[in-house]
């Protein structure tokens, strides 16, 4: 285990404690996803924002995360945009800088 995973969890495992009087077997909550994510979900119907923001991190880093994104979205090509001729640039330009 990272040690930047290691702090992490002591943290929030602390913070779970001390807030919520949550007990957390920490070597179960990084095999188990399915209590990994009950934990979590417990964290996010707190209300103290340290708490909050250590259960988002602690999801992020595991993967547990996860953006939505529509289908539509990711499949849909870019627009493109057409080059402008020059000849077209000169006769829409109509005022100087000073109007």
């Amino acid at each position: 285990m990272e040690a930047e995973l290691m702090q992490l969890m002591a943290r929030f495992k602390l913070k779970l404690l001390r807030v919520l009087s949550v007990k957390v077997d920490t070597y179960r909550f990084l095999a188990d996803r399915e209590y990994a994510m009950a934990i979590l979900k417990t964290a996010d119907q707190c209300e103290d924002e340290d708490l909050l923001v250590l259960s988002m991190q602690v999801s992020d880093y595991l993967g547990l995360l996860e953006t939505p994104t529509t289908p539509d979205a990711a499949n849909k090509p870019a627009p493109k945009s057409e080059p402008v001729p020059d000849k077209e640039k000169k006769e829409r330009y109509l005022f100087g800088a000073r109007g």
